[in-house]
């Protein structure tokens, strides 16, 4: 399945609906905390020109850093391929641009080679599977130049055993995300010369079997059937995967990195 099929296939929980999903994770600014508050700290040593969200959404996080008052001379730009989260996005302070993360160029963003670009993204490398991430990585870097700084929040976990939990889960729902343990983000990331300079965890994701059959178009007995396998080959841990009388509840574990370009 390609990148804009996943995201055409997960379009119902767009808009005004992604505040709310996943018991509003990704528009709770105490969530939000630990990542905003790194971008903030380099932010006054790099001095961008720009500062870029890939994959932005409905611009939760650069509203946020908007409304701290530390992007007063930096252009705030939204790159996503979702046309229905950048219309809710609401304000208009914040330039868009529709488009893939794997597509986007430099010249999109600055019109010289003298402006400098700060780059961010949050929960987006899984969409890019496996084989998919020291490309994206790669590309990412190619856009950008020598001791430029890119903070991502990105899916991963301490252990084999949790990251294959949860890979088979999403796998028994048919789509190709991916999640790599810690160290393997880390070594990717240096495959793709980026430098990690800093890395630190991020508030967990609690996702209810409910909502993901919604994102994902399951049912529920099919969804209470890759819950049964889920656990007979796995097992349960109640900060990985775990059974309710509803359901299921699993959890992506989170952790920020910052990298400078090399």
């Amino acid at each position: 399945m390609k990148i804009d099929e996943q995201i055409k296939r997960e379009s119902g929980v767009h808009g005004e609906q992604w505040s709310s999903l996943h018991n509003g994770y990704f528009s709770d600014a105490l969530v939000a905390r630990p990542f905003i508050e790194t971008i903030i700290r380099y932010l006054s040593d790099a001095v961008p020109d720009v500062i870029v969200d890939l994959g932005g959404g409905t611009g939760f996080i650069l509203r946020e850093l908007i409304a701290k008052g530390v992007t007063a001379d930096i252009i705030p730009v939204n790159l996503d391929c979702s046309e229905t989260q950048l219309d809710a996005m609401g304000k208009r302070d914040i330039s868009c641009i529709n488009g893939m993360i794997s597509d986007f160029r430099r010249n999109d963003l600055v019109d010289n080679e003298e402006k400098h670009v700060f780059f961010m993204m949050r929960s987006v490398l899984h969409y890019f599977g496996q084989n998919g991430l020291v490309d994206i990585l790669q590309h990412i870097r190619n856009q950008a130049q020598k001791g430029e700084i890119f903070i991502h929040q990105s899916a991963c976990f301490e252990s084999e055993a949790e990251a294959r939990c949860l890979n088979g889960l999403y796998r028994a729902m048919g789509t190709p995300k991916w999640y790599p343990v810690i160290k393997e983000t880390r070594d990717k990331m240096m495959a793709a010369n980026w430098q990690v300079i800093e890395e630190c965890p991020a508030p967990p994701l609690k996702l209810l079997s409910a909502e993901l059959g919604q994102r994902y178009g399951v049912t529920s007995q099919v969804l209470s059937q890759i819950c049964g396998r889920i656990i007979h080959e796995f097992g349960e841990n109640e900060n990985i995967f775990h059974c309710t009388k509803d359901g299921f509840v699993a959890y992506l574990h989170y952790r920020i990195f910052v990298a400078r370009s090399v």
